[in-house]
């Protein structure tokens, strides 16, 4: 019986942990889904950079890119080694205002 209840409270224990690090894992994903979106505040389509509301610094990005987001849109940054970086629009500015996160 007492074995029994020692296997039973290992089990309990090994699935706290699976649980424990679950969570973890999924607070460290949201902390870098949080860190790569940004706002932009400005563009320069001229030099082909953005500014972010977070940062306030500047960022280079395909010129391309540009056309296709304002002030308010939220996007993310992928950075390519010996590219200029692409934006991925996440959300636009309208979309933003009409559906605000609850």
């Amino acid at each position: 019986m007492r074995q029994q209840s020692l296997l039973m409270g290992l089990g309990i224990l090994s699935s706290a942990a699976a649980v424990s690090a679950a969570v973890v894992a999924a607070a460290g994903l949201t902390e870098q889904l949080q860190a790569s979106r940004m706002t932009v505040l400005k563009t320069d389509p001229a030099a082909g950079r953005f500014q972010c509301a977070e940062h306030l610094s500047w960022t280079a990005v395909h010129k391309s890119d540009l056309d296709r987001v304002r002030s308010g849109d939220i996007v993310r940054v992928v950075k390519h080694s010996g590219e200029p970086a692409r934006l991925v629009l996440l959300r636009t500015a309208a979309d933003e205002i009409a559906t605000p996160e609850r």
